[in-house]
């Protein structure tokens, strides 16, 4: 409560403190002294022989002295702390009816003052917090006690309940994960019997349009073929006549036999079948198409006093939309299976269609089939005109070649399309009831993927469920010995045919 107050080594110093000997010797009066100024004790000397800082910086004159600031003389100390025991935070209130510094307290302090130890001031407040609790009513110690329970049985029941909520909550949303699934499977589960329906239908839609999408694709591609063929004398190559005296009464010559000498009629034979392109001029029929001599019953029964050797005279095919007449030449025929490779020889036309071929075909009893081509040939399309018309085209051309030429001008050339199912398997041909007849011989026969599967080489007229066709596997190695390249596919993968797609050409 004093203006100025001395500190240093003197007995007549307000506050006296012990210096090390080297450090006391240099001190020859107060080594600081404090002056209160307006309520606020201010630092108003100091001896500078002595290290003397203030909160760890160099000490100023006139500077002033805050609540729990701390001043160190010389390096090692001593140190003096200051504590305002005027201050409200040190006074005790009490039942005494006045404020007093609690002694504990201004010993502590002048302790503090007068050692290094840092650990003083939590012995302050262990203190101060004991002699705060000992002056502190019984009855608020009770209430705070009582609060602090409260508190406590209150957080653990907030705790507990907001546990019990949690674990509620997530059962809810167990069993609504688990409905949510078992609504996801049953979904799944619809979703893949409608996809098997829709499959389905589309499978049926797809078998009973197969045909017409087939005809509408390759119908144009598959051709009807037209040639003859006579007998020529093994050696000198001069073909075989009818007797003169017959050459005018062609129909009764069968029986007779036929010679190289005079000037008689040459005994040729027409035949006609179907072919189908498969790329680069290369079209597929069957060996007895393009060597018909092996199956005809007439070359076989001829009665010739000369040995004749076959040869082939003409060999020309027809296509739908193709008004000019394309001629073939033989390539490859096999001698174990009715195949045979034919290519165009000159003026292929740049839109007949490329047939696809099945390489790997899984053929199986019961699986539906197409088959197009030219069964009962010129008379079948001949009796699809007017009757004048037919009758006018008989008897303006009369041969077959030149009837055959009308009907590519006038595009009457149009493959007959039928459906069925395969009835038997054997390892070399493929047995199926789609209609054919003969003159179909050599058409292709296309499976459920919209490929060819076999090609027609025969009926049992019999019994319309047993028509033959060659597994088109045999047909590979005569075209790659022809030097026919599998033209690219723009799908890459087997045709499906698409019920969507199809449309009808006028004239189909």
């Amino acid at each position: 409560m004093r203006e100025r107050i001395t500190i240093g080594v003197s007995d007549d110093c307000d506050v006296k403190i012990r210096l090390p000997e080297a450090t006391a010797a240099k001190a020859n009066g107060p080594v600081m002294e404090l002056a209160r100024l307006n309520g606020v004790y201010r630092i108003a000397m100091y001896d500078s022989n002595f290290q003397v800082t203030l909160n760890n910086r160099p000490i100023k004159s006139n500077k002033a002295i805050d609540d729990g600031d701390e001043v160190w003389i010389g390096p090692a100390g001593p140190s003096i702390h200051f504590f305002p025991i005027q201050a409200t935070a040190a006074l005790v209130p009490g039942r005494r009816g006045g404020a007093h510094v609690a002694p504990f307290i201004e010993q502590a302090a002048m302790e503090a003052s007068a050692t290094s130890r840092r650990d003083d001031a939590k012995i302050f407040l262990r203190e101060f917090t004991r002699e705060l609790v000992r002056e502190i009513n019984p009855i608020t110690k009770i209430i705070i006690f009582a609060i602090m329970i409260a508190a406590v049985v209150g957080s653990l029941w907030i705790g507990f309940g907001v546990i019990n909520e949690m674990r509620r909550t997530r059962r809810i949303n167990d069993e609504l994960r688990g409905q949510i699934q078992a609504a996801k499977d049953e979904v799944q589960r619809t979703n893949q019997q409608l996809s098997q329906l829709d499959q389905s239908n589309k499978d049926v839609i797809r078998s009973l349009s197969l045909a017409v999408q087939l005809r509408a694709d390759y119908g144009s591609g598959v051709g009807l073929i037209y040639g003859s063929y006579m007998f020529v004398e093994v050696g000198t190559g001069r073909p075989l006549r009818y007797p003169e005296s017959q050459s005018g009464e062609q129909s009764g010559t069968e029986s007779q036999a036929l010679t190289p000498e005079g000037n008689g009629l040459i005994a040729e034979y027409p035949f006609v079948g179907t072919g189908f392109h498969v790329g680069n001029g290369y079209v597929i029929t069957n060996r007895h198409v393009v060597q018909p001599w092996f199956a005809d019953e007439r070359a076989q029964s001829l009665n010739s006093t000369v040995h004749g050797q076959p040869r082939l005279r003409k060999l020309t095919a027809f296509f739908p939309d193709q008004s000019q007449t394309l001629v073939l030449k033989l390539k490859q025929s096999s001698q174990r299976d009715d195949v045979a490779v034919c290519v165009i020889e000159k003026d292929l036309p740049a839109n007949l269609p490329i047939i696809p071929l099945e390489r790997d075909a899984s053929v199986v009893v019961g699986n539906m089939v197409v088959t197009m081509g030219y069964p009962n040939g010129p008379d079948r399309l001949l009796a699809l005109l007017d009757e004048s018309e037919a009758r006018g085209v008989l008897a303006r051309y009369g041969s077959v070649e030149a009837s055959l030429g009308y009907l590519a001008q006038t595009k009457h050339i149009q493959p007959l399309t039928t459906q069925g199912n395969i009835t038997d398997l054997d390892v070399r041909r493929i047995v199926y009831d789609a209609r054919t007849g003969e003159g179909g011989s050599g058409a292709p026969l296309f499976g459920p993927s919209g490929r060819v599967i076999g090609i027609t080489f025969a009926v049992f007229t019999e019994n319309t469920a047993s028509n033959f066709a060659v597994p088109v596997r045999f047909a590979f190695g005569l075209l790659e010995k022809s030097g026919w390249t599998p033209p690219p596919s723009p799908e890459g993968d087997p045709k499906e045919t698409n019920p969507e797609k199809t449309a009808a050409r006028p004239g189909d």
